[in-house]
């Protein structure tokens, strides 16, 4: 039996602040990577996600996002809502400290109405994350996963949180490097949670969008400077604990 080194088999893990995960000038920014979803360059998306970076833990904060509807949709209600989540009107997402860094909570920053062109970013649509090994949607990932799942998204009664108690998603995602550090490259399927809380896709081999979320202080700055349309946000101060 041939005797493999111990760095052969077990990946290293990056803290999310390692100055080696930020590329600097001409890396990868959550909107260069929605431009690349937009062109349909899933060939290099599926790339970059299937050589992922494996991290130490869960990232905690705000997250500056941006993605792309990728399947067509005959039902407009479906549509309607993932254009919504997928679109100007989602901002990104906001993860939660927790006293277990691999298990933890958080929500999306999304438009509270998508009808008044004046109305906050709120943090609305919550979700359950967990730091995992790996994951069947996405078996040839090579780095450990964070999974995202909705559950029960309402957290008041927004619109869209209604929606999507009906039109259920789940999240996979994993870090790269980036302009300003690790960025997030997230995959979202379709489909149905059991009783358990549990679910299964409607189609394991077909996305329903691409996302990407960058929690670094310069993908934040350059969303105000370049990528805001004036909204005022309701932040939340303190961030939440989850005490797990």
């Amino acid at each position: 039996m041939v005797a493999h080194p111990v760095s052969a088999l077990v990946p290293k893990l990056y803290d999310h602040n390692d100055p080696s995960l930020r590329v600097g000038e001409g890396g990868l920014t959550v909107w260069g990577l929605q431009d690349m979803a937009k062109k349909r360059q899933f060939k290099e998306l599926n790339e970059l996600f299937n050589d992922g970076l494996s991290m130490k833990s869960l990232p905690v904060g705000l997250a500056a996002g941006a993605a792309a509807r990728v399947l067509d949709i005959d039902n407009k209600i479906i549509a309607d809502a993932m254009d919504a989540l997928t679109g100007k009107n989602w901002r990104g997402k906001v993860f939660f400290s927790s006293n277990d860094q691999r298990v933890s909570k958080g929500r999306n920053r999304i438009k509270a109405s998508l009808v008044l062109p004046n109305s906050p970013i709120v943090p609305m649509c919550k979700f359950d994350t967990m730091l995992l090994d790996s994951h069947p949607l996405v078996p040839e990932a090579n780095s450990n996963v964070v999974i995202l799942s909705y559950p029960d998204p309402e957290t008041r009664p927004y619109l869209l949180e209604r929606a999507f108690t009906k039109i259920q998603v789940y999240d996979v995602q994993v870090a790269v490097r980036g302009k300003y550090g690790p960025v997030f490259i997230g995959k979202t399927w379709l489909g149905k949670y059991d009783k358990q809380g549990e679910f299964t896709a409607s189609n394991p081999d077909k996305l329903i969008a691409w996302y990407f979320i960058d929690f670094n202080d310069g993908a934040l700055k350059e969303q105000q400077e370049s990528h805001w349309d004036g909204s005022e946000e309701e932040l939340f101060d303190p961030l939440p604990h989850v005490d797990n």
